[in-house]
């Protein structure tokens, strides 16, 4: 007897069975980190994943806090399976969240964020950080890198002029899409190996 499809829909946003769940922030007024196609590509290559557009009412520290609470809520997955994908300003306040130890997930990717210096101490974090950066030439010490650098965290950063086309937007989509798969492999290992871990 053939399944019910309503049955079936209706379980697929609440997979509470899926390892890890990718969140992708979005803001109104934000461009698209990248095309359909592009993550029609990414859902194909992560079966482990559950991939989530986490719509944003507002783009503040708060904004970004309750929407990833509610989408957690909505999927029921712990934190330590989730992957948070932000674009630009959202990516920074994403990231300043985390390494504040105020948003807790598995990793994050932030793309095209700006380097400039953090305006507090990065807390130690679990958290695997992955950057696609704007280039800096400079890159001082008290930039985002060397604060990144110095607290001997798991990141790993790919600089980037984002500003010189095409080409570099392509490096960048390429660079992020290395970032997801490679923290979809290693979430979903973890997971599996260690179920029972916090």
């Amino acid at each position: 007897m053939p399944e019910n499809p309503h049955s079936a829909n209706a379980t697929r946003p609440h997979r509470s069975n899926a390892r890890v769940l990718v969140g992708v922030l979005v803001a109104p007024d934000a461009t698209a980190i990248a095309v359909p196609e592009t993550f029609a590509r990414w859902q194909r290559l992560t079966p482990l994943a559950t991939w989530l557009p986490i719509a944003l009412r507002e783009t503040s520290y708060a904004g970004i806090l309750s929407g990833v609470a509610a989408a957690l809520d909505r999927v029921d997955i712990p934190p330590r399976q989730l992957i948070l994908l932000g674009e630009g300003s959202i990516a920074r306040r994403m990231l300043e969240l985390t390494l504040r130890g105020e948003l807790p997930c598995a990793g994050v990717v932030a793309v095209d964020v700006a380097s400039e210096a953090l305006p507090f101490s990065v807390v130690p974090t679990v958290t695997a950080i992955r950057l696609v950066i704007h280039h800096n030439d400079e890159a001082p010490q008290g930039s985002l890198i060397g604060a990144l650098r110095a607290a001997d965290l798991d990141a790993r950063i790919i600089n980037l002029d984002l500003t010189a086309g095409r080409a570099t937007q392509a490096a960048a989509a390429s660079a992020t899409e290395t970032f997801v798969l490679e923290l979809v492999a290693t979430i979903g290992r973890r997971t599996t190996d260690g179920a029972g871990n916090p």
